[in-house]
């Protein structure tokens, strides 16, 4: 019975380690996404990614995303945000897996493209740069040389990120900071022994595939390299190819694709590779929807003016709001009345900043803030007039203003519900004829009653040449930088 038992525990203990010893990596890969990390009508962009690694990171600890170098370079972003904007989006993109403890599980090596608006500062990824061979004047990787990553499995994978060596403007940058590229294969003979036993060996390079596979060759076993994922010369590989042992995979470009390599070994040997390339297609919906958004962005024109704060009001219709008072200044501003107003209901969209940045808006942003063609009018009216005007909204708020201040107390008897009115800052006086903007839509006779709380043919309006989307676009052009805040300045005094 004693032998038996021995006999079973010894069996168990060597499939035990048979299994142990057999692992699987799955390897999402990409190269020369080339700044194409928005969804669009026709990619899914990096949004897309996060969806598809996500999930596949939650399931298996043996899975990554590497990137091979080339993230500049692509849209027509104006010039100063070129570099800044793939920059900005990637390290969103990481920070998000990061946040969710899969940073290390995402990897980008450096390519000559990335070099294209000087040389990136060393932590201005904020997942690392992968590049073993651009070294400093003390000889030292100017970049993160590697990672190696201990999956929770056991596994240990380690990569290495490699730049071509010949592409001139690339040496002119670098050579300009004082900073060299050495051979592939000497940075190759250094880093990979310093990062110990690994059970996957990977390197990232950015190189012709020539090259390449001329690298490929010349390695030595010793240093036990198992997968390249190339990029530069945007191939898809929908079979690697297989130099020297060594499986090289490469996957298009310009974000239209990604490959999947599902890697099995056993005791550091690779024993079987599977790969695939999947189309990044947007679904049928997002496809439509973008389309729509594309042809609306075409009509926005020339950039007229950045925005500092949101400008918000269209959710908040019953108060006073930074977008009725953006509205009402400009209207005033360009027919020069002493006060101008203009109903909640005719602003359409809320202006959104994301905190601690900025937003640009354009000519047809504002066509669709104010999207109904009214032009302004302007008439005179007593200040007796005005307090009616604001008497009415007290009871139920309609107008936005600019050029006056008041008081509200809701609680006070309806006639003597507003309080310190003042105009330019003096007190409204009762008998005085002010000059007032409006839109034209409140002031025909049937809209009266309703948004001014006057009776029709109470106001001589005179009907001006101005348009209010194009008012509100050549006043933000005017100011340059809008810069409201975002609940108002008090404009509208209202006592709970």
């Amino acid at each position: 019975m004693k032998k038996t038992l021995v006999f079973v525990a010894i069996c168990w203990l060597f499939v035990s380690a048979s299994v142990s010893a057999a692992q699987k990596a799955t390897i999402i890969y990409q190269n020369d996404l080339h700044g194409w990390l928005f969804p669009s009508s026709s990619r899914v962009g990096m949004v897309g990614m996060l969806g598809i690694l996500m999930p596949l990171f939650e399931k298996n600890p043996n899975a990554f995303y590497a990137m091979s170098g080339d993230l500049f370079t692509g849209p027509d972003f104006m010039p100063q945000m070129k570099g800044v904007l793939e920059l900005r989006m990637w390290n969103h993109f990481w920070k998000h897996l990061a946040n969710n403890g899969f940073g290390d599980r995402v990897l980008i090596s450096a390519g000559n493209h990335d070099f294209d608006y000087g040389v990136p500062v060393p932590d201005a990824f904020s997942s690392g740069l992968l590049c073993a061979n651009l070294l400093n004047t003390d000889n030292q990787p100017y970049y993160v040389p590697y990672r190696v990553v201990d999956a929770p499995s056991g596994l240990r994978v380690g990569f290495v990120g490699l730049l071509l060596t010949e592409d001139r403007h690339v040496l002119d940058i670098v050579n300009g900071k004082h900073l060299k590229v050495i051979p592939m294969l000497d940075a190759l003979l250094k880093v990979i022994p310093e990062m110990g036993k690994l059970d996957l060996t990977v390197l990232m390079v950015h190189e012709y595939m020539h090259h390449i596979l001329k690298l490929a060759q010349v390695l030595p076993a010793r240093l036990g390299v198992d997968i390249i994922l190339s990029g530069h010369d945007h191939m898809l590989l929908e079979r690697p190819l297989i130099q020297n042992g060594i499986y090289i995979f490469q996957a298009g470009a310009m974000n239209g694709y990604y490959g999947r390599a599902d890697v099995w070994m056993e005791n550091g040997v690779v024993t079987s590779v599977k790969n695939s390339i999947v189309p990044l297609v947007p679904s049928e919906l997002a496809r439509v929807a973008m389309q729509a958004k594309e042809q609306a962005d075409s009509r926005k024109g020339s950039p007229v003016a950045v925005l500092k704060h949101s400008l918000l009001g269209v959710s908040f219709p019953g108060r006073e709001n930074s977008l009725g008072d953006f509205a009402a200044d400009a209207y005033r501003w360009a027919t020069k009345t002493n006060v101008a107003m203009t109903n909640s209901a005719s602003l359409r969209m809320a202006f959104r900043v994301h905190p601690g940045e900025s937003r640009v808006l354009y000519e047809g942003d504002f066509k669709v803030l104010n999207p109904f063609g009214d032009h302004l009018v302007t008439g005179e009216v007593t200040g007796r007039q005005i307090r009616e005007i604001l008497e009415g909204d007290a009871v139920r708020f309609t107008n936005q203003v600019s050029g006056i201040r008041y008081k509200v107390d809701r609680n006070r008897p309806i006639g003597k519900r507003v309080s310190d009115i003042e105009i330019d800052g003096r007190p409204l006086e009762l008998d005085r004829r002010y000059s007032l903007t409006h839109n034209a839509y409140c002031a025909r006779p049937e809209n009266m009653k309703m948004y001014l709380h006057l009776k029709p043919g109470s106001v001589d309006w005179k009907r001006t040449s101005f348009l209010c989307h194009e008012v509100l676009a050549d006043y933000a052009k005017h100011l340059k930088t809008i810069d409201y805040s975002s609940d108002g300045d008090g404009r509208i005094a209202v006592t709970p």
